[in-house]
């Protein structure tokens, strides 16, 4: 199933830049971004908060120890990240006019 997805934003991407100016482009692609960094932390909170819960024993919750892991660290990366970078995307959702730079 992950390849199809690949596939399939692969061939969005190529859409979008065959058909979008530059700037629409970064707009929708930091957005789809922003949402995927916001719903893998909720879904890691949700996992570390009801893990007794879930489908998973807590037990069989150790072999997604190294996910988990690298998910929390993408997280602080992505927070990192988008701290560093506030005035550029506070710039690229402002300005309305579409420039090509």
């Amino acid at each position: 199933m992950e390849i199809y997805l690949l596939i399939t934003l692969a061939f969005i991407y190529f859409l979008t830049v065959i058909l979008l100016p530059q700037k629409r482009q970064r707009q929708i692609w930091t957005t789809a971004y922003i949402v995927s960094f916001i719903i893998t932390a909720i879904s890691i909170g949700y996992i570390k908060i009801y893990a007794d819960e879930t489908l998973m024993k807590v037990g069989e919750l150790n072999w997604y120890y190294i996910l988990y892991i690298f998910g929390s660290i993408s997280i602080i990366l992505g927070l990192i990240n988008l701290w560093m970078y506030k005035s550029g995307l506070i710039n690229l959702f402002r300005n309305s006019k579409d420039d090509e730079a």
